[in-house]
This record gives C-alpha cells, sequence and structure tokens, in this order.
C-alpha cells in the first residue's frame, strides 16, 4: 500500500518534528510512507536561518537569530538533516500544484497529527488552510486523520461549515484532545470521533531509543530537564524550587541566547536526538510544553507540568487519560504537592492500554480494503 502523510513536519520544533516522524514510523507498518513536503511557508520559515517579517516582532527576531547565529545555525542543520533522512519526503509542493495533482497516486491519503487543524498555527492570516485536510487528494481515494488537533482554537460558524465539508469524506477522524472530540462533534452530529494518542506516545520507550539507536547511560551527575516553550514566569518559579529541593545540576533545553533563568547547562544546539537523549538521563522534568509532558510521561521521568494557561488543553487532556492530573500547577503554592517520584508501573499500565487501543482504531481503518 502507498501512503501519503501530510502534517506539520518542516520546522525548527522538537515535538512537530518528532511528532512528523513517530507518525510516519506507524504508517509504515502498513504500506511505503511519503511525506508530502508542502512548502507552507508560514511553517518552514522557522527552519530559514536568519527570520524576518516586517512587524516590530519581525524586526525583533531578525535581531535574535543574529546575535545566536553560530547556534542556530548549528541547530537548524540538525533539524533539516533529520527532515531529509527520516521522512521519506516527496519533491516540495505548493499547494497550487499539490491541487493538480503533482504529488503522485496513492492508496490511502492520512492528515495528522499536531495542530494541523488550528489555523492560529498552520496560517499568517489564520485562516484554515485546506490542504491539511487533504483537499488535494483525488476522489474515491481512503482517507483518514490520525490525532489531527485543533489545539486551543474554537471554530465560528462559518468555520464550522468549511471544516463539515472538507471532512464530510473522511472514512476516519481522530483527534489527540477530549476537548477536540467535542469541538469535530459539534461539526459533525452522530459522527463518531475517535479520541487517540498523540503519535510520540505511540512508540514505547523502548522504541524511542532503539529509533535511534540510544542505550541509556549512568550519568556523573543527577540533573533537572526543563524544557519550556512559552517561558511562562511561572516556569522559572517552578526551576528554583525544585532545583533546591532535589538538589541537581538544571539543564535547559532552550534555543534562546539567552536562558529562561539561572541553569547551570544551557544547550542552545540540540537536535532531534540529542532531545530524545536529554529526557532519558534526566531524574527530573519540569515543562511547559505538551510535548515535553508527553515525553517525560513516555521515557517514565517524574515530572511536573507547568500550565501554559489558555493552551492548556492537550496537556490537561493527556493528564486526565493517565490519571494523573495532580502533576500539572497552576500556581505556585501547588509546587509542594508535587511527588519527586512517579508511579511508573501505573502509569505505563494505562498509558499502554491507550496505545493498543489507537493502533487498533488505526488499523481498523487503513487496513480495511
Amino acid at each position: 500500500m502507498k501512503i501519503a502523510l501530510i502534517t506539520i513536519h518542516r520546522t525548527a520544533n522538537y515535538g512537530a518534528v518528532l511528532q512528523a516522524y513517530a507518525t510516519k514510523l506507524v504508517l509504515s507498518r502498513y504500506g511505503e510512507v511519503s511525506t508530502i513536503d508542502y512548502d507552507n511557508r508560514h511553517l518552514a520559515h522557522h527552519l530559514d536561518l536568519i527570520r524576518f517579517d516586517v512587524s516590530l516582532r519581525g524586526i525583533m527576531m531578525l535581531a535574535h537569530d543574529i546575535l545566536r547565529f553560530p547556534y542556530r545555525i548549528n541547530a537548524v542543520s540538525k533539524f533539516r538533516k533529520f527532515i531529509r533522512e527520516n521522512m521519506n519526503l516527496t519533491l516540495k509542493l505548493t499547494s497550487k500544484e499539490l491541487l493538480e495533482g503533482k504529488a503522485g497516486d496513492f492508496d490511502a491519503y492520512v492528515c495528522g497529527s499536531d495542530q494541523i487543524w488550528n489555523p492560529e498555527i498552520v496560517s499568517s492570516d489564520t485562516k484554515i488552510d485546506p490542504i491539511y485536510f487533504l483537499s488535494f487528494a483525488p476522489k474515491c481515494r481512503k482517507k483518514i486523520s490520525y490525532a489531527s488537533s485543533i489545539g486551543h482554537h474554537h471554530y465560528s460558524d462559518d468555520e464550522k461549515q468549511e471544516v463539515r465539508k472538507l471532512l464530510d469524506d473522511f472514512e476516519m477522524i481522530s483527534t489527540r484532545e477530549n476537548d477536540g472530540v467535542k469541538k469535530l462533534a459539534e461539526v459533525f452530529p452522530g459522527r463518531e470521533i475517535h479520541h487517540v494518542l498523540d503519535p510520540t506516545l505511540i512508540l514505547s520507550k523502548e522504541e524511542w531509543l532503539e529509533a535511534f539507536n540510544f542505550k541509556s547511560q549512568k550519568q556523573k551527575e543527577k540533573y533537572i530537564l526543563v524544557y519550556s516553550v512559552p517561558r511562562t514566569e511561572l516556569i522559572i518559579k517552578a526551576v528554583d524550587f525544585f532545583a533546591k529541593k532535589l538538589g541537581f545540576k538544571v539543564v535547559a533545553i532552550d534555543p534562546m541566547l539567552f536562558p529562561l533563568t539561572n541553569v547551570d547547562k544551557h544547550i542552545r544546539t540540540a537536535g532531534p536526538k540529542e532531545f530524545i537523549e536529554l529526557y532519558a538521563n534526566a531524574e527530573f522534568v519540569i515543562t511547559d510544553s505538551f510535548h515535553g509532558t508527553c515525553f517525560a510521561v513516555n521515557l517514565g521521568k517524574p515530572f511536573v507540568a507547568v500550565s501554559p494557561g489558555s493552551r492548556a488543553n492537550r496537556i490537561i487532556s493527556l493528564l486526565t487519560l493517565l490519571g494523573i492530573n495532580e502533576r500539572l500547577v497552576t500556581t505556585e503554592s501547588e509546587f509542594e504537592s508535587i511527588s519527586l517520584i512517579l508511579d511508573i508501573e501505573s502509569v505505563s499500565t494505562k498509558l499502554g492500554h491507550a496505545r493498543n487501543k489507537s493502533k487498533n482504531i488505526l488499523a481498523g481503518y487503513i487496513s480495511k480494503s
């Protein structure tokens, strides 16, 4: 079976690239997978060495990229190499070229995971991008969504009508958040909407380590790993609190020129492989990222998930599924209640059940003739 995958893959974001890689690996169990190299400049510009747009934010981004250029060229090169070597890309294609059928012909078309259905993420004008709804797939071909996310966005009435038309001929619709199921149920009353795991969680800890040919090593010094995307004020306080409580060194995966707070080691140039290695060897994780939380859970690391505010729905959905909501903190007063150990057996059991359910749902549709 020839399978076409469209997702968010061409970016310098660890979660996006690793979810794309995991989706491709999972789908490869059913056939030959080609990742559609969609030329979405709004997303792909994150792989530009120097970024700029005509705005105050664009000028600040330009200055920041110039100041950290030696670090950025190192990190971006690792992302580009990883994408090129692991994603089995088609030719780079614009939306016009995709709609003209230049991607080629496939037996099945899959969209997902990540926030491909969140217009605030995929387009500069915050409009829905039909390409991520497989608008380019030929008629009478199998169309499936796996863990496609709307994120924190709420569709307007006009957007609901557009989404309903775009998804009308899908054989399977699935999303990775509880509230995503509810949002899509409003679009398709009576239609079955599946709740499935993010693809980074479909691969087990052992599969992740094997994929990167990595063996866990005993570290000379134990460390707390910090991975922050929104860089909230609360995570700065969390780092200070848990560093004092645990007495470990603090290592931050952070591409910015300066770390978000005082750390012992600031890693600006990590690629996807280094990201996994740093997680695998950490003693404790502090993160305000959804995928940062996914990898802490999947690799069995005690962690605290710091709420990113209005965008916490993805983290809440995951922790609720696993019965560990108490690990999400929204205020400084909650730090003291966080256990420094994780009941790995209980979490792994629940994650295993959810993993099997998600794999079975996908297999049932993609293997169906």
